[in-house]
Parts: structure tokens; C-alpha cells; sequence
């Protein structure tokens, strides 16, 4: 046999347990999602946001008001706002739109290998723990997320009045000529 054939010999050896990796099966999947509870968790995050869509509702009326305090009138209409994001994000994520997405998305990624051994893990004592406080993660994540958005979106603004006054002051310019 010559090194050419040894060679690609060792080469499929070594490629076959990644190219033939057995996928995810549909029920491997489902077992999985049911293990970590991701129906129940997707639901705490969503209560968890709560705070955060308040904010944002208050915020966007502040902005439109052109003001600091909102009056009583105004808190209520930032009261109806966030009442109607939360509950628009609840259906957008409700579990029965979700769940045909995380199956795909879990059995695209993930080898049935892969998906047993999250099975076996998230089933653990450990596992469960850090299941318990994946919402917490979440939620702390989008507090740092929103208020870096909100400087974000602050900062842009002022950046985009200076550029528009410049846009202007080109206008009148080439208006003049």
C-alpha cells in the first residue's frame, strides 16, 4: 500500500465520527426541551421583562412629551403602552409559536449525541440549578442590554442633531449657488 492510501485512509478515519454523526431525533429533541423546561422558562423571562417594557413605555412617552416627570394623564397612557407591549410579547413568543422553532433550531445544531448528553446533564441535580437561574441571567442581561441601548440611542441623537444641522448649513450652500 503506498502513503497516498495510508494517508486517505487516516484522513476518512478521522473525518468519519464528524461527517456521519447520527442527527437529533424529533422525540431526542422534545425530551430535551422538556428536561430543561424551556415552555416554563421562555414564561419567567417574560414576567421578568415586565420591568423593563414599563420602562421602555415610560421612556418613549417622556420622549414625546419633551419632558422629565410624566403627569398623572401621561403616566397612564405610559401605563397602557407597556400593558400593550407586554402583552404583544407574549403572543410574539408564546410557547405554541416558539416551540416549532427551538425543535428545529435543536435538531439542526445538535447531533443526537450532543442532545442526549444535554439530556443527561439538564436531568441532573446541577443542571436543574443552572436551569432555576438562566431567567435570572436573562433578566439581569436585559437590564445591561436596555440601558446600554438607551445611552446608545441618547447619545445618537445628539450626534445625528449635529450632522443634521451640517446637512443643513450644505443645503442652504448649494441652494445659494
Amino acid at each position: 500500500m503506498n502513503i497516498f492510501k495510508i494517508l486517505l485512509c487516516l484522513g476518512l478515519c478521522t473525518l468519519a465520527p464528524m461527517t456521519f454523526a447520527a442527527q437529533a431525533t424529533n422525540q431526542q429533541v422534545q425530551k430535551l426541551i422538556d428536561v430543561m423546561r424551556i415552555d416554563q422558562l421562555l414564561q419567567q423571562t417574560v414576567q421578568q421583562i415586565r420591568p423593563q417594557i414599563d420602562q421602555q413605555a415610560y421612556v418613549i412617552v417622556q420622549n414625546i412629551v419633551k419632558h422629565d416627570k410624566l403627569s398623572p394623564q401621561e403616566q397612564i397612557v405610559a401605563n397602557e403602552l407597556a400593558d400593550q407591549l407586554f402583552e404583544q410579547s407574549k403572543k410574539s413568543i408564546s410557547w405554541d409559536k416558539m416551540q416549532p422553532i427551538y425543535q428545529k433550531i435543536y435538531k439542526d445544531v445538535y447531533s443526537g449525541e450532543e442532545v442526549q448528553a444535554q439530556i443527561d446533564f439538564y436531568s441532573s441535580k446541577v443542571g436543574q440549578a443552572i436551569l432555576e437561574k438562566s431567567p435570572i441571567v436573562a433578566q439581569e442581561s436585559m437590564k445591561i442590554v436596555n440601558t446600554q441601548l438607551l445611552s446608545t440611542m441618547q447619545s445618537t441623537e445628539k450626534d445625528f442633531a449635529q450632522l443634521n444641522k451640517k446637512l443643513e448649513a450644505l443645503k442652504k450652500a448649494a441652494e445659494a449657488q
